[in-house]
């Protein structure tokens, strides 16, 4: 038996022993969860990064303080370099300095745990969405004073976001080992290096990428970039009358913009504004409101960091009599009453900015102890509406008052931790968002109904704070909660993790909005408990998970529209096919008839990409690399001469062996 146990230990020892491990494992380090920068494009320009098409690769260089970056620029001599960036050192004047060394292969920005967030980050514009709207943008006032415009800029270079402590402990560890010591004479000894991969497709502007997709030009037309879009939210308090459709739009943005794939938590810029629009229809909807004359239709609307996709989309739909998600009735442009949006919103002072005056702006000065700003047009939604008719009633609410109190506005760093959001106290932020809710749903009703509406009492303010506490939650900190769970259908699997608010591109449904649509027509839908699953779908009405999560059906009547600029949909010769995110039914997109310099319409497209990987490896010398290649010369050249040598003396080396095969074959065939 023993002799046994150890004829099998030996045989595992062997095995394991001669187990192969590829090569390329053997050289490279990958690193997981890794954003990348990438690029878009407008009617004019290329924004954002791109590798080269087989991957850049530079030298790892650390860039912790000022001495760092003035070494790059004048003793620097193993380039190019991929510099590793901290959020400290991560701002424009670093960035543009990195960019005139011409010595910089990419940027890798990380975020260490044990340091202190910066004071300030916004890569956004400081006059967001500058150059389109009602309203421009005091440039000696910005309303994002804390602004830099990286999202503006064209990079040579890639650049890659890491939260990964482990990667970044590796790099530093290759950096000390192996290049920081002796950084005079770096291009004499191997190097710790990093290989960036993120090409993108398309070049030049949005124009350009799409005509090279032109189905009249290539037969096989290759797909270069898409229209940023995706869906807009609708939900009226009741159903519209076609004989009178007069409404208050009540409005919030859906999306955040980012420097880096996939994270774009948008906190204080978009969530504490979509939450309170959620809150204020729910509460709004429990009142069982009667509509007379007045109707209200909540609008979540899409791609409002780009120009105004969403809103810009809604109101050319309106004017040409083909905005039908409301029941389909018709709703007319000229049909709307007032605008109310809901902006950044957080702790302390709130701020109406007006253009005009009505009741309803009169009554929530009072009752939320506002300070009214008339003639302020902050760049949100709003700026749409008030484009196409000037004399339209608007208020936006707010927390600031002539520039943003966001220092992350449209960064990754626009988080749970920025609004100082705590799930178990609802006290704070959750109680002061509740009270604006809340009194909007009061003032709608009032407007809907023309009778006040009953005092507020404590359970139900205590329950609201609660409602908005969760919804915070599974926007800021997990979307695996309890609320989109009962707003999914059974068996739904959600992700752990933050929900990015960027818009992505028109043929990919956004999960965000997606989630935020069911939450919606969870908290303000009908209630069939009677029905089962099998007779909730034959009746075409939503199966969700419910708040049990055994199932649960739901009547409602929140819809979605397209929200893809009208710059993509003017007709004229046809361009590509391709599928309408609204729709189960192909359409075509067609050739640019509209002119992409005009800035009326929104041009925002997205690049193709193929790869976004981050690698590092032990670089060789250039010396190294040097004498590596004239050997592999060398070592080439005496094989092409020693081979057609042997081919020329051919019959003279292997004489020998023809003599012997004549010599076998004529004895072979005497035998016979």
């Amino acid at each position: 038996m023993t002799v046994e146990m150890w004829k099998y230990i030996l045989i595992v020892v062997i095995i394991n022993s001669v187990t192969s491990e590829r090569i390329k494992d053997m050289i490279y380090m990958p690193f997981d969860g890794v954003a990348a920068c990438f690029r878009r494009h407008n009617g004019t320009h290329q924004f954002g990064c791109s590798s080269s098409r087989s991957g850049s690769v530079g030298v790892v260089h650390l860039v912790e303080v000022e001495n760092d970056i003035a070494w790059l620029e004048k003793n620097a001599t193993a380039g190019p370099y991929t510099v590793v960036l901290s959020f400290e050192m991560f701002n424009r004047i670093t960035l543009l300095r990195l960019k005139d060394t011409n010595n910089v292969n990419g940027v890798l920005l990380t975020k260490n745990i044990s340091h202190e967030r910066p004071l300030h980050y916004s890569p956004e514009d400081e006059c967001p969405n500058r150059y389109s709207g009602y309203k421009k943008c005091n440039n000696t006032e910005p309303w994002n004073p804390f602004g830099t415009a990286i999202l503006m800029e064209d990079w040579p270079f890639p650049m890659f976001y890491t939260e990964n402590q482990t990667a970044l402990e590796a790099i530093k560890s290759c950096f000390w080992t192996h290049n920081a010591h002796d950084l005079e004479t770096q291009y004499q000894r191997s190097l710790c290096a990093i290989e960036m991969k993120s090409f993108m497709y398309a070049a030049i502007n949005s124009e350009s990428c799409i005509k090279r997709t032109d189905l009249m030009l290539n037969f096989n037309p290759t797909q270069f970039c898409d229209p940023l879009g995706d869906r807009n939210i609708h939900w009226p308090l009741a159903p519209l009358d076609e004989s009178n459709n007069t409404v208050i739009m009540v409005t919030a943005r859906l999306d955040a913009s980012s420097l880096f794939d996939g994270v774009s938590p948008g906190a204080g810029n978009v969530v504490t504004g979509l939450v309170t629009l959620l809150a204020t229809a729910y509460y709004l909807n429990s009142l069982n409101a009667t509509v007379d004359k007045t109707n209200v239709v909540f609008s979540l609307l899409n791609g409002e960091a780009f120009d105004y996709i969403g809103s810009s989309r809604m109101i050319y739909d309106l004017k040409h009599n083909n905005f039908n998600a409301l029941g389909g009735i018709n709703l007319k442009f000229d049909d709307i009453l007032s605008v109310i949006e809901f902006g950044q919103l957080g702790l302390g002072k709130i701020f109406l900015h007006t253009n005009g005056e009505d009741d309803i702006i009169i009554r929530l000065n009072k009752t939320l102890k506002a300070k009214i700003k008339y003639g302020s047009v902050p760049p949100t939604s709003v700026q749409s509406f008030l484009e196409a008719k000037p004399n339209l009633t608007t208020v936006v609410i707010s927390n600031h008052e002539k520039q943003f109190k966001n220092r992350y506005y449209n960064g990754i760093l626009d988080d749970a931790e920025s609004l100082g959001f705590d799930k178990n106290d609802t006290s704070t932020l959750a109680s002061d968002l509740a009270k604006i809710a809340l009194q909007v749903a009061n003032e709608l009703y009032w407007e809907v109904t023309g009778e006040a509406p009953q005092p507020v009492d404590l359970p139900v303010r205590r329950s609201m704070e609660n409602l908005i506490s969760e919804m915070l939650h599974c926007y800021l900190e997990s979307a695996k909660c309890n609320l989109f769970r009962a707003a999914s259908s059974p068996n739904t699997k959600l992700v752990d993790q933050v929900l990015p608010l960027y818009v992505g591109v028109h043929r990919a449904l956004n999960i965000a909005t997606t989630l935020t649509g069911q939450l919606l027509a969870y908290l303000t839908g009908e209630k069939l408990y009677e029905m089962n699953e099998s007779m909730c779908y034959e009746n075409r009405l939503a199966w969700m998970s419910g708040q049990n999560f055994s199932g649960l059906c739901i009547n409602s009547t929140v819809n979605y529209s397209t929200a893809v600029s009208p710059a993509f949909i003017i007709e004229g010769k046809l361009l590509h096919h391709s599928i309408d995110i609204s729709s189960t039914y192909p359409i075509v997109f067609p050739v640019i008839e509209y002119d992409m310099k005009s800035g009326v319409y929104s041009t925002w497209t997205e690049s193709i990409w193929q790869t976004l990987s981050v690698r590092m490896f032990l670089k060789p010398a250039a010396a190294t690399e040097r004498f590596n290649l004239i050997l592999g010369s060398l070592v080439t050249g005496f094989s092409f001469v020693l081979v057609w040598f042997i081919n020329n003396r051919a019959n003279v080396l292997f004489n020998s062996r023809y003599v012997f095969l004549s010599l076998s074959l004529s004895l072979s065939l005497s035998s016979f």
